[in-house]
């Protein structure tokens, strides 16, 4: 048996159910449907959602809200333990903790088909781990070991999902839940990834520093992505993000004014390497480039919408996926970049 092919087939596979968890996750935030089954693994104590209320004891909202406490404060008597008393405090004392949800057929449904999906990217990721052990002899240690960390860390973050529910989708929880999904493409296509740059594209390794800070960069736009997520779901709870004029720009502060920053620094990154390169480099690498600054349009775009028109579905979804797009390219180029074994001056 090609334990190899094995291993590059399923991790292949693995990367890309992160990418469909994305927009998965990306829908059942922009639907609300994250509460949509109170407990993890199960669904309102069965492996499929009820249909209907009915099927339901009466005080269902109390036994979820209980059982979501008690798993709260373990996770706090465990945060407290490593030193981090003030964010187990925070967590205790949020009071979503303890705000029943009322049972919703479709936000529940919404959230099953997440789970399985990442259900499902688990499997792959246990197949490519398994192989990965059947393969270690034939591949460097840096790719097997890369490959056990994203194992790990798949693990890890499925793990931190079922934190997510515990905490009835504490800010911060949710932001290191979407994060980590980042480390897992990381940690995969480091392992993975075996594109070079040969001799018909060398111009590119001119720009081997370059893609690594536009990498950077990205990373940093996630990060205040998700803190600008937290803030604009606090300004709309709070109802003082739309104004009868329009956006009320002033409630996001200066995590907006570093976003959008960020954004057009990137676009404008993206576009140096796209016009320097035009006709130097092999037409594959010349796409992969390019497709760089198309993406970030997009992605440009669909955020001018999610203000604009009140984050509509496509919009946050598309937001969130394309952004994962982004950061996975820029990753692939750099590595492409750093695996070469020619450099020019």
């Amino acid at each position: 048996m090609n334990y190899i092919n094995i291993n590059r087939r399923s991790g292949i596979l693995t990367i890309s159910s992160v990418f469909l968890l994305l927009i998965a996750g990306g829908v059942v935030r922009s639907t609300g449907s994250g509460m949509g089954c109170p407990d993890w693994p199960k669904c309102y104590g069965a492996w499929a959602p009820p249909t209907c209320v009915c099927e339901l004891p009466s005080d269902y909202q109390d036994i979820y809200v209980q059982k979501r406490i008690k798993k709260a404060e373990r996770f706090a008597k465990l945060l407290s333990s490593i030193g981090l008393k003030d964010q187990a405090t925070q967590i205790l004392n949020d009071p979503n903790l303890h705000t029943p949800e009322e049972f919703n057929v479709r936000k529940a449904w919404t959230e099953y088909i997440n789970r399985l999906i990442g259900v499902l990217s688990g499997l792959f990721a246990l197949v490519f781990f398994l192989s990965l052990i059947k393969a270690r002899k034939y591949i460097t240690r840096f790719r097997f070991w890369m490959g056990v960390l994203g194992f790990i860390m798949m693990l890890f973050n499925a793990w931190l999902g079922s934190i997510v529910v515990a905490t009835n989708l504490f800010p911060v929880i949710i932001s290191i839940h979407y994060l980590a999904a980042y480390a897992v493409i990381v940690l995969f296509m480091l392992s993975l990834v075996h594109a070079r740059i040969m001799e018909d594209s060398l111009p590119v390794l001119k720009f081997k520093w370059y893609f690594v800070l536009m990498l950077v960069v990205s990373l940093v736009q996630l990060v205040y992505g998700t803190q600008l997520r937290e803030v604009s779901d606090t300004a709309i709870s709070n109802g003082v993000l739309y104004k009868a004029d329009g956006v009320n720009f002033e409630a996001l502060g200066i995590t907006f004014k570093i976003h959008w920053v960020i954004a057009v620094l990137l676009i404008g990154m993206s576009i140096i390497p796209v016009i320097t390169l035009r006709k130097k480099i092999k037409r594959k690498w010349y796409l992969w480039t390019s497709m760089i600054s198309v993406v970030l349009l997009v992605q440009y775009i669909s955020g001018v919408l999610n203000l604009r028109y009140q984050f509509p579905l496509l919009a946050q979804v598309s937001h969130i996926f394309f952004a994962g797009v982004i950061f996975g390219i820029t990753l692939y180029i750099c590595i492409a970049i750093f695996r070469s074994p020619k450099t020019i001056d």
